[in-house]
């Protein structure tokens, strides 16, 4: 039979159980509203009976409860969950970091307003025009000239802020080495996190060894790989040892590169741009796996906001080259029509381009307007609304008939063909961050349904462990009494 104080042991388990279940409870409330916090339980189970069944065991009516105890303490959560709470991340990030780009390029065409380009090549076309009417009239022949000179520096100012906005998402350094930019930034954050996660899994890995579940510290490890998923694609394998235990070790894939969790004094990651094909690639440190973040860049279901700011600086460097093939044109066709027949020695009127940063009216016309030829002037005019046919910056065969088909256009009309895929391409991602935004708000707010803290029930469940522990009490005071009278009052029979 169990012994005198036996039932004073009940007692304090009871305590003791309940004195730990409302410390678990207390900890949900003080983290309520903290990022990343996982609810958390402790799982509460009856201790073994007395006794245990042996062959010689006595003939008793049943078993005999021991009390309770605390089995472990553990996270409430959802981890099927998180990998699509994170790929969620990924598909937002992609078209969120593209809005305010694309935002600033469309800032870069006034149009249409009055001082846009297309206003200022009608303005320039239409000087041409009233020269071809008054060939040798020196005051148009200037008119001529500043509006070239003012439609020049249009053209070169607005060529100049698309690559300022390049320049800010990527700004390559001496080849192979990228020197600064939102990307590099982005790489150095990336660095950062596995460094902080490898910091966690180690303090996790060794908890785990001595049986203890390190619940905080997955938290805090489980919020940092959230972010990562933010940058790229990531997969995360939780190790499991023999016995099917968890170790607290993980393998991760970003951007399917694996990333080992062996601590290394150099960066995961760093970006370099290839001597051949000029991608931005993502090497990393540790097994030398690549990443060409350049010829992903179109796969929005890769996704990730690294591949969107390279999406985003390569529709960039689209538009400049748009803009550098209509100078280009410009300047050539001009260029054919001061040498139709009869010769003029008129010298070029545009010389340069925009990307070589040197697009302007020749300086020799600049500085003396009489050199131009007005018996030309109709011929140059006449360009306005004259086919032009417009060297493509990418590859026909892949861009030519989404943007441009395959047929001769006018300047306007490519230039106003630029500005509206400028403002489909501005309209498009911020109507695809909605979406994907709105996705992934569902799924987080579904994982939170279970792993969030609800105060309500957490004061519920304080309520149910305080008359617990008022009653594990009265146990022990009422046993108390009986062994005080026991003890201390029978001697007096």
């Amino acid at each position: 039979m169990p012994g005198t104080f036996f039932g004073l042991e009940i007692g304090r388990r009871g305590l003791q159980t309940h004195q730990r279940a409302l410390d678990v409870t207390g900890h949900n409330l003080a983290n309520a509203s903290t990022e990343g916090y996982t609810r958390q339980e402790a799982v509460i189970t009856q201790t073994d009976p007395y006794t245990q069944p042996e062959w010689d065991s006595s003939v008793t009516p049943g078993q005999l409860g021991t009390g309770m105890k605390t089995l472990l303490v553990r996270r409430v959560r959802d981890e099927y969950m998180d990998p699509q709470v994170r790929n969620s991340n990924t598909g937002r990030y992609y078209w969120e970091d593209q809005i305010s780009i694309f935002k600033r390029v469309e800032a870069c065409f006034a149009e249409p307003a009055a001082e846009g380009i297309e206003e200022q090549m009608t303005e320039f076309f239409k000087g041409w025009q009233n020269l071809n009417n008054n060939p040798q009239d020196p005051g148009v022949k200037a008119v001529v000239m500043e509006m070239g000179v003012q439609l020049g520096s249009l053209m070169t100012y607005t060529h100049d802020q698309l690559t300022y906005i390049q320049e800010s998402i990527m700004q390559p350094g001496t080849l192979p080495n990228v020197d600064r930019g939102q990307i590099k930034d982005q790489v150095d954050r990336v660095n950062d996190l596995l460094v902080q996660i490898q910091n966690y899994t180690e303090d996790m890995v060794k908890i785990y060894r001595i049986g203890q579940r390190p619940n905080d510290l997955e938290d805090k490890r489980d919020l940092l790989l959230d972010e990562l998923s933010k940058y790229g694609p990531l997969t995360v394998q939780h190790h499991n040892d023999a016995g099917g235990k968890p170790t607290g070790e993980v393998t991760m894939s970003f951007f399917g590169v694996t990333i080992t969790t062996i601590p290394r004094d150099d960066k995961n990651f760093s970006l370099s741009i290839d001597s051949i094909t000029g991608n931005l690639e993502l090497h990393e440190a540790g097994l030398g796996e690549v990443a060409d973040l350049t010829a992903m860049r179109n796969d929005y279901n890769t996704g990730g906001s690294l591949l969107g700011l390279e999406k985003a600086r390569q529709e960039i460097i689209y538009f400049k080259n748009v803009m550098n093939d209509m100078s280009v044109t410009l300047k050539s066709k001009i260029q054919s029509a001061i040498s139709t027949p009869p010769a003029s020695t008129m010298p070029s009127f545009f010389v340069g381009s925009l990307n070589g940063g040197n697009f302007q009216v020749n300086p020799a016309v600049v500085s003396d307007p009489n050199v131009i030829d007005g018996t030309k002037a109709g011929l140059i005019a006449d360009i306005r609304q004259g086919d032009m046919t417009i060297t493509l910056a990418e590859d026909p065969a892949a861009y030519a008939e989404l943007y441009y088909p395959v047929r001769d256009y006018t300047l306007e009309e490519c230039y106003q063909m630029l500005v509206t895929d400028v403002g489909t391409k501005a309209q498009g991602t911020d109507g695809m961050a909605i979406s994907q935004q709105a996705i992934q708000e569902q799924m987080f707010s579904l994982r939170e349904s279970v792993s969030g803290v609800s105060v309500d029930e957490e004061l519920t469940k304080m309520v149910q462990f305080q008359y617990g522990y008022q009653g594990s009490a009265r146990v022990v005071s009422m046993v108390d009494g009986l062994l005080d009278y026991l003890i201390n009052r029978m001697m007096q029979y």
